[in-house]
C-alpha cells in the first residue's frame, strides 16, 4: 500500500515520512502473524492473488499503521518529518542546569500494544489464503 492509498482511507493519519516508518513495522507484525513453525513467510513466498484476499492484506497493513500511529500519539512520541517530536508529556522540570524529563511508555503499555496489533492482524487475516491456498494464519508446516 502506498501513502496516497492510505491517506484516502485514513486522512487524519501520519505524514508520509511517519507512514513509511510505520508501514515497515506493520509489515513486520504481519510477517510474524503469518510465518509458520517452519519459518516460511507466507506473504513473501506466495502473496495472495485472489482480489478479496489481497485487499484484506492491504487493509490489514493500513489498519496496523493507523493503530501504531494512534499508540504513538497516546504515548506522546509522534515524530515530524524534520525529526522533531511532538506531544511528549513533561513529568519534571529542573531550573538549575535546565533539565526536562519526559514520560516514557511503560513495559505494560508496550505489551498491550503488541497484543492489540496481534489481535488486529488476526481479525483482518482470518480466513485469508495465500496464492497457494494456504491460510495465512496457519502455523503448521507449509505444504510443499
Amino acid at each position: 500500500m502506498e501513502y496516497d492509498q492510505y491517506a484516502a482511507l485514513y486522512p487524519d493519519g501520519p505524514d508520509e515520512g511517519a507512514f513509511d516508518r510505520l508501514r515497515w513495522e506493520a509489515r513486520q507484525i504481519m510477517d510474524r502473524a503469518t510465518t509458520g513453525l517452519d519459518g516460511v513467510r507466507k506473504l513473501a513466498v506466495a502473496p495472495p492473488t485472489e482480489e478479496h484476499d489481497a485487499q484484506a492484506v492491504e487493509r490489514c497493513e493500513a489498519a496496523l499503521v493507523r493503530l501504531l500511529w494512534q499508540m504513538e500519539q497516546a504515548d506522546g512520541c509522534a515524530s515530524r518529518p524534520d525529526g522533531t517530536v511532538t506531544g511528549k508529556v513533561v513529568t519534571a522540570i529542573t531550573a538549575g542546569s535546565e533539565s526536562v524529563s519526559f514520560a516514557a511508555p511503560t513495559a505494560a503499555s508496550a505489551e498491550d500494544g503488541e497484543e492489540r496489533c496481534r489481535k488486529l492482524a488476526e481479525r483482518y487475516l482470518s480466513g485469508v489464503a495465500d496464492a497457494n491456498g494456504v491460510n495465512l494464519l496457519y502455523m503448521g508446516l507449509y505444504p510443499r
